[in-house]
C-alpha cells in the first residue's frame, strides 16, 4: 500500500495575549488522518478545522455525530471530549486555527459558538480557506495592536458564520446557480459587491438573476445581502463595544448615517435603541 507522508505546515504561532483573547496558531495539514482513532481528545483551547479534501467522521461526548466532507468547518470547544478521523487507509487535508480568550467565552455563552452544533458547511472552499488564512494578515508582526486586530477579524468572521444560521435554506431541487449565488452573497460582507457582476459570473442576465433569487428566497439579492450584514451588526451591537461608525465601516456601509437608516428600516429600531435594549436584556438575566 502506498504511503502518504503527513505534511504539516505551521503558518503562524503567537504567544502575545490581548485583553479580549488571542489567536495562538494557524496552519495547514495535508495527508492527515485526524485525531487518534477510537479515542476522544480533550482540547484546552478553541479551534476551527476547515476540511479541504477527503472525508471522515466527527463525534463528541454530547452524542453528536457527523460525516465530514470537503467544505465542513469543525468547531472545537475547550474541555469537550471529541474526535474526528478518516477511515483506515484514507487521508484528508485541513486548514486549522487555534484561539482562546474571554471574548470567545462570551461568544460560546451567547450562542455565537455552538458546541451542540460543532459542524457547519461553507463553500466555495477556496474562498473560505482564504478568509481563514487572511485573519492573520501580518504573521511576523509582534505588535499588540495587530494582535488585537486579528481577534477582531476572527470575531467578525464567527459572527458572520453564526448569522448564516438565520438564512433561509435552499429548497430541495434548487438550481445550482441559486446555491452559488447565495454562497456569494453570504460571504465577505465587509466589501461592496457588484450584483451585475455576480449575474455575469453565473451566466445570467441581471433580471433573470434577480427574479430567480427573489422567487427562491423571498427577497431581492440586494436586500438579502443587506439583511445578512445587519444580522452581523446585531451581534456586534450585543457582544462588543464597537462604535456605530466602526460597525458601519466594517460591514461596508458608506457611513454611519446610511447604516443607521437601513438598520431602522429593516430591524425596526435604531442601532442605539437596539443596543440599549440588549444591555437591559443582559442586565436582567
Amino acid at each position: 500500500m502506498a504511503l502518504h507522508p503527513l505534511q504539516s505546515q505551521i503558518l503562524y504561532f503567537n504567544d502575545i495575549p490581548t485583553p479580549l483573547g488571542q489567536i495562538t496558531g494557524l496552519g495547514v495539514i495535508h495527508n492527515g488522518t485526524g485525531t487518534e482513532r477510537g479515542v476522544f481528545r480533550v482540547y484546552g483551547n478553541y479551534a476551527l478545522a476547515y476540511f479541504l479534501e477527503g472525508t471522515g467522521e466527527y463525534r463528541d461526548a454530547n452524542g453528536y455525530r457527523h460525516r465530514i466532507v470537503p467544505g465542513d468547518l469543525v468547531l472545537v470547544t475547550p474541555e469537550l471530549p471529541h474526535r474526528y478521523t478518516t477511515r483506515p487507509g484514507r487521508y484528508w487535508s485541513e486548514c486549522y486555527l487555534i484561539f482562546d480568550g474571554p471574548i470567545f467565552d462570551l461568544c460560546l455563552a451567547r450562542g455565537v459558538l455552538n458546541s451542540a452544533r460543532p459542524v457547519r458547511h461553507l463553500e466555495p472552499i477556496d474562498l473560505w480557506q482564504a478568509r481563514l488564512l487572511s485573519i492573520v494578515a501580518s504573521p511576523s508582526s509582534q505588535s499588540p495592536v495587530e494582535k488585537g486586530a486579528e481577534v477582531s477579524r476572527l470575531l467578525a468572521l464567527l459572527l458572520e458564520i453564526s448569522a448564516l444560521d438565520n438564512a433561509p435554506p435552499p429548497e430541495h431541487g434548487t438550481p445550482a446557480w441559486l446555491a452559488t449565488a447565495k454562497a456569494t452573497l453570504d460571504a465577505e460582507l465587509e466589501i461592496e459587491i457588484d450584483l451585475q457582476a455576480v449575474a455575469n459570473e453565473l451566466g445570467l442576465s441581471y433580471e433573470t438573476f434577480r427574479k430567480g433569487f427573489q422567487k427562491q428566497f423571498g427577497v431581492s439579492p440586494g436586500l438579502y445581502r443587506t439583511q445578512r450584514r445587519l444580522a452581523v451588526a446585531c451581534r456586534l451591537l450585543k457582544l462588543t463595544t464597537m462604535t456605530h461608525q466602526r460597525i458601519a465601516a466594517h460591514l461596508g456601509f458608506s457611513d454611519e448615517f446610511h447604516f443607521s437608516k437601513r438598520f431602522k428600516q429593516i430591524v425596526g429600531v435604531s442601532p442605539r435603541e437596539y443596543r440599549r435594549g440588549s444591555v437591559e436584556e443582559v442586565d436582567g438575566e
